[in-house]
Formats: C-alpha cells, sequence, structure tokens
C-alpha cells in the first residue's frame, strides 16, 4: 500500500516499519530544514551589524527586528493557501516542493553572498519563509497519518526536540564560525560564504530526506478559488470555534511569542556588550541562544518521553510556572554568568513543557478532513504572536528604552497570568500529574498488557485490593483514565471530597445498594473505564479474599466488557496490611518494583466472579515470572540475592549452635564439592546442601518451576520483621524442604534453621537461649508434639503441618496449620487470622477447618469432573485433585 489506510488515520493504528522510516525521515528533513533557517537568519544579523558599521550606519540594530518580520510575513499572507494545499495534495508531494523550493533559494543566496549584494540575501530569507509556510501544516499533518493518534504526544516530543536542536546547531555552529572568520579575514562576506556553500548541500539532503517519506492519500478534493488568499479569519474561526482548540492554540501562540521575546531581548543584551559589529557579537548570540535552545532540547525530550503513551496536559501548567520563575531569574543575574545562562536554560525548558502536550492534543483534537487548515489557522496565530511580539519588544528596546531587566520583568508578569489562567483550567491534569510523578519516584511501576484495554467504550476493572496505593498505581499503569467508586459520605468532607472530584470518583449510596449499581452501570454505559475493587476490602493475608456479588451485577446492568487486573509487589509495600500494620513500617526498597497487568477485556456474559479469580490467578503466575528474582539458573539466582558474608543456616550439633554463611554455599556450589564437611557431619545440614546441590543439576523448566513456587509462596507468606528464621524438618517432602526451606527464606532475606530427623524441643530451646528468632516451623505430623513441647517450653512457633491431614479446630488454637503439597509443589496452606488493624475490620480466619489451606495466588483452578484441576505458569502440567474443591475464598478441601 503506498499511502496509509484513511480509515485508520481517522483514530489509531498500529504503525509499520514503513511507517517510522517515514517519520524518521521526516523528522531529518525537518532538522535540515530547521538548521538552514536558522544558520542564514543568524549570518545574515552579524552580517548586517558588520556591513552598517562599515558604512558609519546605525540600522545594524534593527535588523534582527526585519528578519523577524520578514520570516513571519509568509505565513500571515499565506497560511490559507498552505493549508489548501495539506488538505487537498497528498501531504508527502507538498513537503517534496518545499524541500525543492528550498534548493532553489540556496542558490540564490549563494549568489547574493559571491556579488556581496546584502538587499538580495534578506529578500531571499523572505521566500524562504514562504517555503516554510508551505511545509508548515503538510509537516505537521502528517504525523498522525504515520504514527496514529496515541503517539502524537511522543512525536510531537520527538519533532520538537530535533527542531530545537537543529536551530541550536544553526545558531551556535554559524555565529561561532562568523565570529572566527571575521577576526581573521576582517571582512563579513568572506566570513559568511563558506556556510552558504554548506546549506547548499544539506539543502540537496533534505530534497533526499523528502523522497524517503510514503506518499499518504490526499484527504480531500477542494478547488482553488481567488478569495482564499484573504481566507485567514475564515480558518481563525475554525480553529477559535472549538473551545478545547482554540485554547490550545493560544497556549502554542504564547509559548512563540514568549521565545520570540526571549530571543530579541537576548540579541539586545549581546549588542550592548559588543556593539558596532564586534566580532564576539555572533558568539555572545549563539551562546545565549544555546542555552535557552538547549532548555528547550531537553524540555522536548522529557516532554516526549512523558507524553509517550497519552498526552499529559498537566505538562503544561508546570511548563508555565518554570516560564515564570525563569524569567525572575535573568531579572537579577548578570548576563553572561553561568547563573543567567542557566535561568535562560530553564526558560527553555519550561517553555517546551508548555508546547508539548498541548500541540500534541491540538493535533489530536482536529477532523482529519480539517486539520491543514486547522494547523494552518493555527499558525497564522502563532505569525500574529510573534509578530506582535517583535513590535512589542522593539517598542520596549527602541521607543521606551527599556533595559533587558526591566524587559524580562514584564514578560514574567505576563507568564504569571498565563501560568494562573491555564491552572484554572487544567487543575486535575496539573495535580494528577504532581502525585504521578511523585508516585514513580517511590514506585518503579511495569505495564503488562496495556494493549488489551479497549481504547474506547465502557470499560469494567477488576483488579484484586492490596493496598492503599492500588487505585494510583492502577490509574498510572492505565492507558486510559480510570474512574473509581467510593462511598457519597466522603464527598462531604473537605478535603477528600475535593480530591474525590479532582479524580472524577463516581460516588455511590453505603446505604442503598441498588441505587449504587446503577449509578456505577451508568458511568460505565457513558464509555468510562470504571473500577471496581471485587473484594470490597483490602487484603490483610496477602490472599484474594471472597468476590462480593457487586461486580456481576454492574457488569450485567451495564452490558459492558469486563477487565480482571493484576496488581504485584504492593503486598511488600508500606501501604498494605504485611506486618499487620499500614504505614508504621520501613520500606523494603525504594523505589519499589510494582507489575500491573491487564486480563483479557470480555463481555460480562461471559465473566463471573469465579471467572475473574481464575484470570487473575492466571495473571499472577505471569507476572511472578516477570520478577527479578525469577531470572537465571541456581548460582545466578544466588548471586543476585544474598550477600556472600551472611549467614545462610544454622543446626545445633553437640549441644552447640553451628552455621555457614553464602560464600560457603556458593563456593560449594561452584566446586561440586562434599557435603560433608561443611554440614561437619549433620544429616539436616547435609541434606540442606545437598537439595542445593540436587537443585543445581535440575533442568530449566522444572528448577523455574520451583523458583516461582517459592514466589507464589513469598506473596501471602507473614514475613514478620523479616528476621525469624525458618525452621524447616529434614524430614518434610522434598518439594517442601526445597521451596520452603531453600528458596523462601531466599526470596524474604531471611536464614534457615535445620532440624535433624532425631530432634525436637532441646534443640529448639538451645537455639532460642542464643537469641536465634524462631517463629515459624514447616514439617511433617512428628512435628505436631514438639511444637506443643516447645510452647510449654516458652518457644513461640506457628507449625505448617504437611502429611498431617486436615485442619482441625483444636490444631489452631495452638498455633498448627495444615498444609498441602502435590505434584512437587506447594499448593496451599494454613495460617493464622488476618489482623484486626481498624475498628470496625471484619475478622478472617487464616484456615477453615477440613480444609488443607488457601490455594497460592497463580494456581487456576477449574472445576473438572469429580474433583478440580489445578495449573499455572510454575506447573509442567496440570495436577488433577479427584474428589477435591476448591470454595470462594480459595481454601483447598478434600470431599
Amino acid at each position: 500500500m503506498a499511502g496509509v489506510d484513511q480509515a485508520a488515520e481517522a483514530g489509531d493504528h498500529e504503525p509499520g516499519r514503513r511507517n517510522w522510516l517515514s517519520f524518521w525521515s521526516l523528522m531529518g528533513l525537518q532538522a535540515q530544514n530547521a538548521f538552514n533557517d536558522k544558520a542564514l537568519q543568524f549570518t545574515l544579523v552579524p552580517l548586517g551589524v558588520w556591513v552598517a558599521a562599515e558604512v558609519g550606519e546605525k540600522w545594524g540594530g534593527t535588523l534582527p527586528h526585519l528578519l523577524g518580520m520578514l520570516i513571519l510575513l509568509p505565513f500571515i499572507l499565506l497560511a490559507p493557501v498552505a493549508g489548501w494545499a495539506s488538505d487537498t495534495f497528498s501531504k508527502t508531494r507538498v513537503i517534496r516542493l518545499a524541500a525543492w523550493m528550498q534548493l532553489a533559494v540556496f542558490v540564490v543566496v549563494l549568489y547574493s553572498f559571491r556579488m556581496e549584494f546584502l538587499p538580495l540575501a534578506v529578500g531571499c530569507f523572505f521566500f524562504l519563509a514562504v517555503q516554510s509556510t508551505i511545509l508548515s501544516p503538510a509537516k505537521n499533518g502528517i504525523i498522525k497519518e504515520l504514527l496514529g493518534s496515541s503517539r502524537l504526544g511522543f512525536a510531537s516530543g520527538i519533532m520538537q526536540m530535533f527542531t530545537i536542536l537543529a536551530i541550536l546547531a544553526g545558531q551556535i555552529l554559524i555565529g561561532i564560525w562568523f565570529s572566527s572568520r571575521l577576526e581573521v579575514s576582517g571582512s563579513g562576506w568572506t566570513a559568511g560564504l563558506f556556510p552558504m556553500v554548506l546549506i547548499c548541500l544539506g539543502a540537496v539532503v533534505t530534497l533526499v530526506m523528502a523522497y524517503s517519506i510514503q506518499v499518504v492519500p490526499a484527504r480531500a478534493t477542494k478547488p482553488f478559488y481567488p478569495a482564499l488568499v484573504v481566507s485567514h479569519f475564515q480558518q481563525l474561526g475554525q480553529l477559535l470555534k472549538s473551545k478545547p482548540l482554540r485554547l490550545s492554540a493560544l497556549g502554542i501562540a504564547y509559548f512563540w511569542a514568549f521565545g520570540a521575546v526571549v530571543q530579541f531581548i537576548t540579541l539586545q543584551i549581546a549588542g550592548e556588550l559588543y556593539p558596532d559589529g564586534h566580532p564576539n557579537f555572533g558568539r555572545a548570540t549563539s551562546y545565549m541562544m544555546l542555552a535557552a535552545s538547549g532548555g528547550i532540547g531537553v524540555g522536548s525530550v522529557l516532554g516526549a518521553l512523558i507524553n509517550k503513551r497519552h498526552i499529559e496536559l498537566g505538562l503544561n501548567p508546570l511548563g508555565g510556572i518554570i516560564m515564570t520563575l525563569s524569567s525572575l531569574l535573568l531579572i537579577v543575574t548578570e548576563p553572561e554568568s553561568l547563573f543567567f545562562y542557566t535561568a535562560l536554560s530553564f526558560a527553555g525548558l519550561g517553555a517546551a513543557f508548555f508546547f508539548v502536550p498541548i500541540n500534541a492534543f491540538l493535533q489530536d483534537e482536529c477532523d482529519p478532513d480539517q486539520r491543514g487548515n486547522i494547523l494552518a489557522g493555527s499558525a497564522l496565530l502563532n505569525c500574529l504572536a510573534m509578530a506582535g511580539a517583535v513590535i512589542l519588544q522593539y517598542v520596549m528596546q527602541e521607543v521606551l528604552g527599556l533595559t533587558p531587566s526591566n524587559q524580562f520583568l514584564i514578560l514574567a508578569l505576563v507568564s504569571v497570568g498565563a501560568t494562573w489562567y491555564v491552572m484554572r483550567l487544567l487543575p486535575r491534569a496539573f495535580i494528577k500529574m504532581l502525585v504521578f510523578s511523585a508516585l514513580r519516584a517511590f514506585y518503579r511501576i511495569e505495564s503488562i498488557h496495556v494493549d488489551r484495554m479497549p481504547k474506547e467504550g465502557g470499560v469494567l476493572l477488576t483488579p484484586n485490593h492490596v493496598s492503599y496505593l492500588d487505585a494510583l498505581i492502577l490509574t498510572a499503569a492505565s492507558p486510559r483514565p480510570v474512574r473509581f467508586l467510593m462511598v457519597s459520605d466522603y464527598f462531604d468532607k473537605p478535603l477528600v471530597g475535593k480530591v474525590a472530584r479532582l479524580f472524577d470518583t463516581v460516588p455511590i449510596s453505603s446505604k442503598r445498594a441498588k441505587d449504587a449499581i446503577q449509578v456505577a452501570a451508568e458511568a460505565v454505559k457513558e464509555g468510562s473505564v470504571v473500577c471496581i475493587f471485587p473484594e470490597g476490602e483490602l487484603t490483610r493475608s496477602g490472599f484474594m479474599g471472597e468476590f462480593k456479588r457487586g461486580m456481576e451485577l454492574i457488569a450485567r446492568k451495564a452490558d459492558c466488557l469486563v477487565q480482571p487486573v493484576y496488581l504485584d509487589g504492593l503486598w511488600k509495600s508500606i501501604f498494605s496490611a504485611e506486618r499487620g500494620k499500614y504505614f508504621w513500617k520501613m520500606p523494603r526498597a525504594i523505589p519499589f518494583g510494582v507489575r500491573v497487568a491487564f486480563g483479557e477485556a470480555w463481555a460480562a456474559k461471559d465473566y463471573r466472579a469465579g471467572d475473574v479469580r481464575r484470570e487473575l490467578n492466571s495473571l499472577a503466575g505471569e507476572v511472578f515470572a516477570r520478577r527479578r528474582e525469577s531470572a537465571g539458573r541456581v548460582k545466578d539466582f544466588l548471586r543476585q540475592q544474598v550477600r556472600p558474608g551472611n549467614r545462610a543456616l544454622r543446626w545445633v550439633d553437640g549441644g552447640r549452635v553451628c552455621s555457614c554463611n553464602w560464600e560457603e554455599v556458593q563456593g560449594l556450589l561452584e566446586q561440586q564439592g562434599d557435603c560433608t564437611v561443611l554440614s561437619q557431619g549433620h544429616p539436616g545440614a547435609r541434606q540442606w546442601l545437598e537439595d542445593w546441590q540436587f537443585l543445581d543439576g535440575l533442568d530449566e523448566q522444572e528448577w523455574r518451576g520451583l523458583l516461582l513456587n517459592a514466589q507464589q509462596l513469598a506473596d501471602p507468606y507473614n514475613l514478620g520483621d523479616g528476621k525469624a528464621a525458618v525452621t524447616i524438618d529434614s524430614s518434610a517432602p522434598p518439594a517442601v524442604r526445597r521451596v520452603w526451606g531453600l528458596l523462601l527464606p531466599v526470596i524474604t532475606g531471611v536464614e534457615t534453621v535445620v532440624l535433624g530427623p532425631d530432634e525436637g524441643v532441646s534443640e529448639l530451646k538451645l537455639l532460642a537461649r542464643e537469641k536465634v528468632a524462631l517463629r515459624d516451623l514447616v514439617g511433617t505430623a512428628r512435628m505436631r508434639e514438639f511444637a506443643r513441647d516447645a510452647e510449654l517450653a516458652g518457644v513461640d512457633l506457628v507449625l505448617y503441618l504437611f502429611e498431617g491431614g486436615s485442619q482441625k479446630a483444636g490444631d489452631a488454637e495452638s498455633g498448627i496449620y495444615a498444609a498441602y503439597e502435590s505434584g512437587g509443589r506447594v499448593l496451599s496452606f494454613s495460617m493464622p487470622p488476618d489482623p484486626v488493624i481498624f475498628k470496625g475490620d471484619e475478622a478472617h480466619p487464616g484456615w477453615k477447618e477440613h480444609s488443607h489451606g488457601r490455594l497460592l495466588p497463580g494456581f487456576v483452578v477449574q472445576a473438572g469432573e469429580g474433583g478440580v484441576e489445578v495449573s499455572g505458569e510454575m506447573l509442567s502440567g496440570t495436577i488433577t485433585l479427584q474428589g477435591w474443591s476448591v470454595d470462594e475464598r480459595g481454601f483447598l478441601s478434600q470431599s
């Protein structure tokens, strides 16, 4: 296909390799065009000052204003024609015509320098502006046709970056070259000749790039009519009819006016520092523009990255604040000082932040068939704003005789007004951007399968509920705005209510359930992405709780798509109930890794609560596999996770406590040594070391399965303060020893204590006297009596019992909890009751009588004939449990 599909262009599409090649060719063309324009301008400015000084005239100081008006005049006169051409003909062919025009103009420029005829060179500058006028709507309008809507923010930032870097190069290189050659030759014409030769060659490169852009189809066929030449107000009126387009265009116009004023003030400063054609005049202007343009370049790159997935309008008011503050700093800093250049850089940075999102927004909001006219109208408005800026600065400099400091003060006051107005228009976007920026500083958020979210239409998100940050994390990860449900009573509270309205929260009644369901369903029907946490409360154990019926009722009433979302990693954050409390605990890491995985979106009739739970568990298994701890084989795993000098294992031998560290364990694995020596002959320690050697010899699939099983266990497993050791019975099943006794302690950062086959209470008492933090004991039925004896001896332990049958109420009272292993994996375990943290928390037991505990997150359960089938990323196949069942809270029981 020669062009881009028109139907796709109307909304969004996935760009192919040819589209990307065309886009980067366009970026190269734009950069070369901007470089050539600026190089000619910054050759003519010092050249004009030098020529005026040579003939004893004073007009050299006003030449920059003349050139500024000349470059704007074609945009003002020909913007309608340029827009018509962009809408009527293929934008690619318009771009190619502009490239030919540029080459022709620079050939004449080269001739004027050879003839030393300044008026002809200035006239060529006007025709170069004509070429830019024709190019502008075509180059901006083609981007959406090449890349689609969702990448406009990114593309806008990249184009701005290429443009600024090219302008920067044109200003700096030409300014420095001209000053240097003028000092040597003493002739401005000689100093400017060689750059013009290079620019002509650059125009040839531009032409080649123009023919590398794929041909896009013409959007409409519109006949030319004479009145088109003066149809400025029609295009401008068309732009100003829509409030979003009008405000965006005014903001873009202010960006260009701000830049023009700063540029002319810096030229005035350079002229005052180096008057009368001084060779350093060009160098000084180049350095000042380097600072300002460099700031714009950096801001454009950052703006492109921030807007990579969607247009972030909150960046706009932040840019206005930075523009205001930097203008104030320029008042009090000494020209050519480090602080002066820094303030100029921040002015450029703020201007780029101000410009990038609204420029992308303007392009995205345009009707495809009218985009050329809209963008041409915007270009006309930009030119009028810049022309006004040129006139304003001329009046301030030449008529009123204001100093640069006074001019920067006026600019700061105008920026204050513009920023205040933008803040009033975009308070939600600005505050959300600040909140999410702070969030990303502490949380490293990885979004998985975001492409699964429908690009439009109502969607009901159904994530697991882990922490108080879930809503913010989900909003930051989602490609579309997300609305959350909140009890309407909170809206009456001043602070909470304002925040709730700011984030477009849906108020629901806490007393009238039917009304709440109706309100939520209506929000989804309106086309919003609405989130409901099916559990209805935060987990206080790390396991998913029972799903309430509200999710199904809302989905059916709205007849919408339901999309499960799994939030991973938040259980270890300070905003969860992990360690039995919220907030008042040290974070385990900064930045904290979090993964948000989006499931498939299905129609409400195809999704029930059980289906959502299965999908969430399937996503859980997938994200466990993406964790950093899941990478590599055994030796790689240990190198990443442990510190060699830290203690790995303790055991009791001959009435004394023995230990080994991770450096010794790693050395044993590297050398394939004899475990007897390091274990000092202790059977439990030897078996523990042999288990590590066993893991090291596993094939990749089985090793990965065991490691993921340990990841499953680590999520709901209660770490306490992270100091208590895991005590493992050496007679436990092999999979239990390896998952719970080897891998889990490494992942959770604790050490292991091993009990030999004939050891029990006396060894535990000795360890307790040695201040070893004992809390969890993992073993088989033989440990039941040991646990009770340990309790009588003052050693408080929780026993996780395998091969001891289902959970008994009396066992739970004694701290004994049933667990289950099958197929070489730990499938489930019971645990102490969920902590009651706040008054009113519903008490949830962590165990259920006659069950074997709750199934670990990541296992997908499907009801089978006479039992259940368990599958997941950590299993090589499906485990069939005949005569077993799993209830709505995930408890695994045998009939």
